[in-house]
Order: C-alpha cells, then structure tokens, then sequence
C-alpha cells in the first residue's frame, strides 16, 4: 500500500529548490554588497538603515501573506483531489454490489466490468506526470461506455426498481470520474506562483541591502530564513502537482475496494 509520503519519480521538485535557494542567496549577497557600496557613500546611514528597514519589514510581511496564501490555495486542492479518490471509491463500490443483485448472466459480467474499471481509476490516481495519462484516460472512457452499453440492455430487458437503482449508481461512478479527473488537472494559478518566486527574489535582495548598510552579517540566521522560505515555496509546489513531487494522494479507499472484489460473498 502506498503512503502520502512516498519516493518522487522524478528529483524536479528537489532541483527547483535548489535552483531557488541558490538565487535566493544569490538575490542577498547581491543586496549586501550594494548596501555596502551606498553605506560607503552616504552621510547620514542611520537614516536610511531605518527607513529601509521598515520598508523591507513590509515587504516581508506582505511576502509571508502571499505564501500562506499560495499554500492554502495549493492545500485546498490537494485535500479535493484526496476527497474524491474516497467519493469515487465509494462509487465505484456501490456501482458493483447492485450489478450483484441483477444476477446472471448480466449482472456477474457488469461486475467484472466495473472491477477491471476500478483498477483502471487506481492506475490514472497512482500515475506520475510522465505516465500514460492519456491512454488511462481514453481507456476510462472506453470502459465507461461499455458498462454504460450493458446497463441499458439490463434496465431496458428488465425495468425493475434493481435496474433502475443500478442506472443511478453506474451515474454517480461516472459522475466521480470526471470530478477526480478535474481536480487533478486543475492547479494554482501559475501567476501567483511567480509572484510569489519573484517578489521573494526582491523581498530578499531588499533585506541583504539593510544588512549592507548595517555594516554586520547574520550569516546563520539568513541562512535558516531562506532553507525555510524556499521550503515553504518547495512545499507548495508539491502539493500543486499531485503527480511530482513526494506529496501524493492517499489512494487507500480504491485499494480497499478493488480487495472487496476479490473477497467471498457472505452466504
């Protein structure tokens, strides 16, 4: 069973962090060294060390709001995926216990039809962002209609309340696809991302220029700022891409239900 937390296939995650930090570092040293050169060229460097640091506290206030903000927007869409892996399951489940009460010979091959489709559904939430994505998806909508196919021949040969039960059930499976589908494709908005990579960038630069007119460096504590200010954005990141990255989507209730298939059924 896979965890949340699970080996990435790819290291563009861990390369993109590094990327950051180094031109985040970059960005301070830069900032340091040009308040070095003005503070050498200034009467009155008391002065603008105070007012530079109240701009660059402002800064990095506004800074932090927009990367809770980011997070919040990238969680939000991290727990719909995860809700819909359970909500899809449970579909999926209900889907194929009422194909078990149409009986044979129809209702045993509706079964089976929806068992492989659940394994299909376990596939495409499993896939990484270089797996065959397309294909899951094209063979989803193949297996769809076919289930479709026999359920209309079912409810159309014998429109019982059972029939008409299954129709709803085989809709909300369906139904839950789409949605699953939707949410993993769906993301943050690329530009917030970027404002907050950039505006980092400056936000960073600004405090190392204060630390250049101060004269006095704060090597490990500027360090430990921006290992977690480019963990933070490293973090949502993750959670944005539900296929890269470590952060993936506990696929548990699919495994769960694809077992129930497989046990035997109560006399």
């Amino acid at each position: 069973m896979e965890t949340v937390l699970q080996p990435s296939a790819e290291p563009l995650v861990w390369a993109l962090a590094l990327i950051l930090f180094v031109g985040l570092i970059a960005a301070c040293e830069g900032g340091y060294r040009f308040g070095l050169w003005r503070r050498g060229r200034i009467s009155k460097a008391e002065d603008e060390v105070t007012s530079t640091s109240t701009i660059t506290a402002g800064m990095l206030a506004l800074l932090a709001f927009l990367l809770g903000l980011t997070i919040n927007f990238a969680q939000n869409r991290f727990e719909a995926r995860r809700g819909f892996v359970a909500v899809e399951a449970n579909a999926i489940g209900t889907a194929w216990l009422r194909a078990k009460l149409v009986g044979e010979p129809e209702g045993e091959a509706l079964a089976a039809q929806i068992a492989d489709y659940a394994k299909t559904r376990l596939a495409f939430t499993r896939a990484d962002y270089n797996g065959p994505i397309d294909r899951l998806n094209a063979r989803t909508g193949e297996q769809q209609q076919q289930i479709w196919a026999l359920v209309t021949s079912i409810a159309r040969k014998s429109p019982t309340p059972i029939s008409a039960t299954l129709i709803n059930a085989v809709n909300d499976m369906i139904d839950a696809s789409l949605s699953q589908r939707f949410a993993f494709e769906t993301h943050v908005p690329g530009h917030m991302v970027l404002t907050l990579v950039f505006g980092s960038l400056i936000a960073i630069a600004a405090m190392g220029y204060q630390l250049g007119l101060v004269g006095y460096r704060q090597p490990v504590l500027t360090s430990l700022l921006l290992l977690m200010w480019t963990g933070g954005i490293a973090m949502t990141v993750d959670l944005n891409r539900p296929r890269l990255g470590d952060i993936r989507v506990e696929t548990a209730p699919l495994e769960w239900t694809i077992e129930g298939f497989k046990a035997p059924t109560a006399p």
